[in-house]
């Protein structure tokens, strides 16, 4: 066997991590931002996603580094190492994120499924909370990993890829128009408002808990196989670097193809819903146009649904030491998601709100991020740089900032 074949065949056995990681990036939150950027100012914003995800590649490698290199996540970090008062905080605000990531995922299916079957609301829902306990049921199956469950999200993701490879093959758009998309520049005051909403609404709280936590299995596993060394979690480092950078690559792609179909179909619509969306992509396109859309929005649904019951499960063991059932987590934060579709809340408001809540809780988790990762006591060899410490509190204040100010202007 090749050396470039053995490299290939290594690598692949790392891949998996990035990807589950990967759904928080293109789940239902980030589909009405989007497509409403692409329906009122075509692909003038398109930069502003690819900016977004370069952030958002060096926020997660960064997390993933945190992992391998101390074997503990932020919130046990947290719980460790902060003030006991401090960390009762973090962990109210890491649950409420929980919660309102949740509930976006699961409202995300349900309009898929009523969208697809042409089912009430509510029922849509009752099948999306359905579907979600039948894929935590793959994790529960089985004891001994997350192998089988990153194959089941990586085929989740891909349903999404090809739906909107699909997409774009139908919106044959303009190769110009999406070049001069990737050029920096705002329209309006108006498209500054989208702009920040798609930036600001890219880093997920749960993803950046959960990653510290996943990459356990793969360093266990290789601590016993090859001892605790040094060399041993640089090559884990740098395989988990690719498989972030490659399965945010592939999040980065579905966010623009959103845009760009958005773009050739939607502009000068009006268009600010998913159900919208769906039905003039039906009329522009026809009826497969509009069915690779509502499957990609339920498999974007029922996947970061899984991954948001995974990640409030790291955060409560972190933070209190308690270790809940998943199917307990599921349960409870699966109510509130089906109480706000049976009162008859507009889903994509619940949408927007569930982002407003999730920029609120982002500074919670990005700067102990930070304080942790440059403290060279604690990641010895893989403490930060200078310049990375710096390159990254730029990122987080940038972030931060752009959050407040959603936040400010969505309430005000």
């Amino acid at each position: 066997m090749s050396n470039r074949l053995r490299y290939l065949r290594e690598l692949a056995s790392y891949m998996g991590p990035g990807f589950l990681i990967s759904v928080a990036y293109m789940d239902p939150g980030n589909w009405a931002t989007n497509i409403s950027g692409g329906a009122k100012f075509g692909t003038a914003l398109l930069w502003i996603i690819v900016l977004a995800s370069a952030m958002a590649m060096g926020i997660q490698i960064i997390a993933a580094k945190l992992g391998i290199a101390t074997g503990k996540g932020i919130a046990q970090l947290c719980r460790e190492r902060l003030p006991q008062p401090v960390v009762y905080v973090l962990w109210a605000a890491a649950e409420l994120a929980m919660i309102a990531t949740d509930m976006a995922e699961i409202i995300g299916a349900a309009i898929g499924f009523s969208l697809i079957f042409g089912i009430p609301l509510p029922a849509g829902a009752v099948l999306a909370g359905i579907s979600s306990f039948a894929l935590l049921g793959v994790r529960s199956a089985y004891k001994r990993g997350y192998r089988a469950i990153e194959f089941a999200i990586m085929a989740l993701v891909a349903v999404i890829a090809l739906a909107f490879v699909f997409e774009v093959f139908l919106a044959k758009p303009d190769p110009a128009n999406v070049a001069a998309g990737l050029a920096p520049g705002i329209p309006n005051a108006s498209a500054l408002y989208v702009g920040i909403g798609i930036l600001g609404a890219t880093v997920m709280p749960h993803s950046v808990y959960l990653h510290p936590y996943i990459v356990q299995d793969r360093r266990k596993r290789l601590v016993a196989e090859s001892g605790d060394t040094e060399d041993v979690h640089r090559r884990h480092f740098r395989f988990e670097s690719v498989d972030t950078v490659v399965a945010l690559f592939g999040a980065m792609f579905v966010n623009a193809a959103m845009l760009v179909v958005a773009a050739a179909a939607l502009t000068g619509t009006g268009i600010e819903t998913l159900e919208e969306a769906y039905v003039t992509l039906d009329g522009v396109f026809g009826g497969q146009a509009s069915l690779a859309f509502g499957v990609a929005l339920i498999a974007a649904g029922l996947s970061s649904s899984l991954v948001a019951t995974m990640a409030g499960q790291t955060v409560m063991d972190g933070f209190l030491d308690w270790n809940v059932s998943v199917w307990i987590r599921r349960s409870v934060t699966l109510v509130p998601s089906i109480v706000v579709v049976v009162l008859g809340f507009e889903p994509t408001s619940i949408l927007v709100a569930s982002q407003v809540a999730l920029s609120f809780e982002l500074p919670f988790v990005l700067i102990p991020l930070l304080y942790f990762t440059r403290e060279e006591g604690l990641m010895g060899s893989f403490v930060n740089r200078e310049s990375t410490t710096g390159v990254l509190g730029v990122v987080i204040a940038l972030i931060v900032v752009l959050n407040v100010w959603l936040l400010y202007t969505t309430i005000w």
